[in-house]
């Protein structure tokens, strides 16, 4: 009888895993097809009941994940803060080990790579002492592969994070780590310039990812696709896959993608000399892309008008606190402080209802200001988004005249091109921002960066670029794009001759109120010379700041300026 209660017992449990499974995999299933907001109600509505702790840890991370791909940071990390506060309790150590990788990939998203690491370290910390499930680690390795890609650059690290990540998928049958494993290594490939193995790679995870009804991963493969593609100067083939996968993107409402593949489309049509259907696409590109910064407006609206409810709820809880306590002390007391109490309470009622007079009218005159500054807000944004588009459009024309330029006018062509586009740059993220008097400076300096990409490889020239992230004022951070622009082409232009090994080393960090500038590189050309670049003298002025070059070995610029807090 006992044997057979312990089988009831063991088939209970078996099924109870299985249901609790499929509605995991269910709910991982919408995220794939990218069915984003009847994904929201299918987390929410099982959140409600779950059949155990284990359930409800999964289904937060789960409802997370969505969020973060709806790009709603904040209640994303809200969920995930819950879902790591119930993993606390259970002490689990597969799900706490699950939590560091999730929040790792969450910040790599938002690119704040050093706390991704942080997460990472944790999640390694763990690895050393518990047997951790395959399914769990295939993920880890497949971020740590996507860190050396994005952050460290080391390629034969990405390559054995993503061989190690993809042996265990296959093993378990885990198509999602499958899918990035692969594409890491694509990207491997590509970044060696071995376009035909990174395509192959590449066309056979788009046919992977349609036999299974994998949208969003199908999205993620055309973009690399289109990239290898142009690369390896097959134009009209990277042409034909740009066109199919914005219309694909779309139809499955992936806004992002859509604006990426329009901004592949007018950059493949000016190389194809096609100048009006490149005008036509970044037309339309614009236009999404304002749609999409509409869309993150309203969002902001939304949270401001929730929290604004919520503290007027919890003043009138204090109010009514307030009387609450003042009626009982009122009771409690003889009939001499009666008295005294009935004094105070009108006193207290007439210092209410002077406070609700002044908070009545200081409400409306906050409620005009608060009109009027969004007003200011949305003007001050649009008219950087308009400038953003000259620029481009700047960029556009400069880039067209370069194709039909000598070899000395096009250098000077390029000079000016760099320069515009670092301040075009400027003011994609100043109308981005919320604050239009400053930007964070790591952001705006590795966009900087991200446009000298195609030059840094087409002349086989590593970077290790180091930027501390803080705000500071446009001003200054528009000097510091064309100081650090000037450099860059000066080190791309004069510093290395017949030099196998070419790095360009940059660090700008913020040190007790002084922001210290470094730049150097290891070419010979100017070795043991006395140079002093007009343009980056000029800037240098403009920026009020003293500097050093030193040519001792290589070229090395340093400089520190006070920032004030203005």
């Amino acid at each position: 009888m006992k044997y057979f209660v312990f089988w009831i017992f063991i088939l209970c449990y078996q099924v109870n895993v299985s249901q609790t499974d499929s509605i995991i995999k269910f709910g991982q299933d919408l995220i794939y097809k990218n069915n984003l907001d009847q994904a929201v109600d299918f987390y929410q509505k099982h959140l409600i009941n779950p059949s155990s702790k284990k359930q409800e840890v999964n289904l937060l991370l789960g409802l997370a994940d969505v969020y973060k791909l709806k790009l709603d940071y904040k209640n994303a990390n809200d969920n995930y803060i819950k879902s790591f506060n119930v993993i606390k309790k259970l002490k689990d150590k597969q799900l706490e080990f699950l939590y560091y990788v999730k929040i790792a990939e969450f910040f790599r998203k938002r690119a704040k790579h050093n706390e991704a690491i942080e997460q990472l370290n944790k999640a390694s910390v763990i690895l050393k002492d518990t047997i951790i499930q395959d399914r769990l680690l295939v993920q880890y390795f497949n971020r740590k592969a996507a860190l050396f890609t994005e952050y460290y650059n080391i390629n034969d690290s990405t390559l054995y994070y993503s061989n190690k990540s993809l042996n265990l998928a296959k093993k378990i049958n885990d198509k999602d780590g499958i899918f990035y494993s692969l594409l890491e290594i694509s990207g491997v490939y590509e970044r060696k310039k071995d376009y035909n193995t990174s395509i192959q790679y590449i066309e056979e995870l788009i046919d992977f990812s349609k036999q299974n009804n994998m949208h969003q991963q199908e999205a993620d493969a055309y973009i690399s696709y289109i990239m290898a593609l142009a690369r390896s100067n097959q134009l009209n083939k990277a042409l034909a896959a740009a066109l199919y996968a914005a219309d694909f993107s779309k139809k499955n409402n992936f806004l992002y993608n859509q604006i990426i593949f329009l901004d592949n489309i007018q950059n493949l049509y000016f190389r194809l000399n096609d100048t009006e259907k490149a005008y036509q696409y970044l037309k339309q590109r614009l236009e999404l892309t304002t749609k999409y910064n509409e869309i993150k407006k309203e969002e902001l609206v939304i949270n401001l008008e929730t929290q604004y409810k919520l503290a007027d709820k919890e003043n009138q809880i204090k109010i009514n606190n307030l009387e609450i306590i003042n009626q009982k002390k009122a009771l409690a007391s003889n009939k001499v402080n009666l008295y005294i109490a009935l004094i105070l309470i009108v006193f207290v009622i007439g210092v209410a209802l002077l406070i609700a007079f002044l908070l009545k009218r200081s409400r409306n005159s906050n409620k005009q200001l608060q009109l009027l500054s969004k007003e200011n807000e949305f003007l001050l944004s649009e008219a950087n988004h308009r400038i953003n588009n000259n620029l481009q459009l700047v960029v556009i024309l400069i880039t067209n005249q370069l194709k039909k330029a000598s070899e000395a006018e096009g250098i000077q062509l390029k000079n000016i091109l760099t320069k515009v586009e670092a301040i075009s740059t400027l003011h994609k993220h100043l109308y981005k921002n919320d604050d239009k008097r400053s930007v964070d400076i790591s952001s705006y300096l590795r966009d900087v960066k991200v446009s000298f990409f195609d030059v840094f490889k087409e002349n086989d020239i590593s970077t290790n670029f180091d930027i501390t992230s803080f705000k500071i004022n446009t001003d200054q951070a528009m000097y510091l794009g064309l100081l650090l622009t000037e450099l860059l082409i000066n080190s791309i232009k004069h510093a290395f001759k017949q030099q196998d090994y070419k790095v360009i080393d940059f660090t700008l960090r913020l040190n007790n109120g002084f922001l210290l500038f470094r730049y150097s590189d290891n070419g010979i050309s100017v070795r043991d010379k006395f140079i002093k670049p007009k343009l980056v003298d000029k800037i240098c002025r403009q920026l009020e700041m003293n500097y050093d070059i030193s040519t001792d070995n290589g070229f090395t610029f340093s400089m520190s300026k006070k920032i004030n807090d203005e």
